[in-house]
């Protein structure tokens, strides 16, 4: 028994640092790795059915597929880009909406509370003030930093991309790619169906959900619906919450405004986001990933505090590597095979 928490602590300690340090390295392999495998059966189907040379036609769909996930992203980002910059432009004018509403509501502030009409906006004006001054005086110089480690990130990306290309066309050329140990069998099946099954199936939705979302706010005719339909669809991938943490405060907000238009449409996308994923979660992941929503919750939580956005995969992923690893020792498949 004890053994069973020292070889699953020891887990948890290689996970963290493959995730922290490792991860970052190989993550254009990792990827390629999991491209060729997909693309696989096509390449197959045109060597094996059709009869054609197997380089020319890895060439030819290693470079249609990287070529559409290229174009893919760059009009997604050229789109997102586009309304940053419209959301940067209008923030005077959203500066003043917000500056009268929130006039209104000191004055009403003082009204319950017998002060003179103006005294509470004056402080929360004051405090503005000074949270302006800290803005100029500790964050815009840091904005220079963070414009070198853009420009940094973007050639990283880049050089990324390249080293991902090539990688796909190597795995997919190399027929003696080596293959996973037998002893590791066990442990890889288990992973695969709970691990991989719940990378494909998060990655599904969030796509199909942050569609749905982007369709819904362009009828509402809101500037930012990509951006917006995209962060609401990363939300939605935490369990229990989901996109309602959003788009519920939302839709009262637009009904106390009278844009009952508005609200029902924000009402339908959250109806349509949890049908999609009530539906599309059992489907993709059957009994596979057999993990409690209270413990992807915690995996959820802790991957996003430790690793960011990506955590939100991570941290689920190594729950999966754990629970293979336990179903693992106490089959015994792993000690048999070590013998």
């Amino acid at each position: 028994m004890n053994t069973r928490y020292w070889i699953l602590g020891g887990t948890v300690l290689l996970l963290f640092l493959i995730f922290r340090f490792l991860l970052p390295l190989v993550l254009p392999f990792v990827l390629a790795y999991f491209c060729a495998k997909m693309i696989s059966p096509v390449i197959r189907f045109f060597t094996e059915k059709l009869k054609w040379k197997k380089k020319v036609t890895v060439v030819l769909v290693v470079v249609i597929t990287v070529g559409a996930i290229i174009g893919f992203i760059g009009y997604i980002g050229s789109l997102a880009i586009g309304q940053m910059i419209l959301l940067l432009q209008k923030i005077p004018v959203y500066e003043q909406m917000a500056d009268r509403t929130l006039e209104d509501f000191c004055c009403r502030c003082d009204q319950v509370l017998d002060l003179t009409i103006g005294t509470s906006y004056r402080y929360l004006e004051a405090q503005t003030t000074q949270m302006y001054q800290n803005i100029g005086n500790d964050i815009l110089p840091k904005l220079s930093e963070y414009a070198a480690d853009i420009l940094k990130w973007v050639a990283g990306a880049g050089s990324g991309i390249f080293i991902f290309f090539v990688s796909t066309l190597l795995i997919l050329l190399d027929d003696s790619f080596p293959r996973v140990p037998e002893r590791f069998r066990p442990f890889m099946v288990r992973l695969k169906s709970a691990g991989f099954a719940y990378i494909k199936a998060q990655g599904i939705i969030i796509f199909l959900i942050a569609v749905v979302m982007s369709i819904g706010l362009v009828l509402m005719k809101n500037s930012y619906a990509i951006l917006l339909g995209a962060g609401i669809a990363i939300f939605d991938a935490f369990p229990v919450m989901g996109s309602g943490i959003i788009l519920v405060p939302w839709a009262l907000i637009e009904i106390a405004r009278g844009n009952f238009f508005g609200a029902s449409i924000l009402l339908t996308l959250f109806v349509v986001a949890t049908f999609l994923r009530e539906i599309l979660e059992p489907r993709l992941l059957g009994k596979e990933l057999g993990m409690k929503p209270l413990f992807v919750l915690i995996a959820v939580y802790v991957g996003a505090k430790l690793f960011g956005i990506g955590g939100i995969l991570l941290g689920p992923v190594a729950l999966a590597v754990l629970k293979a690893t336990d179903e693992v020792i106490k089959s015994k498949d792993y000690l048999r095979s070590s013998h």
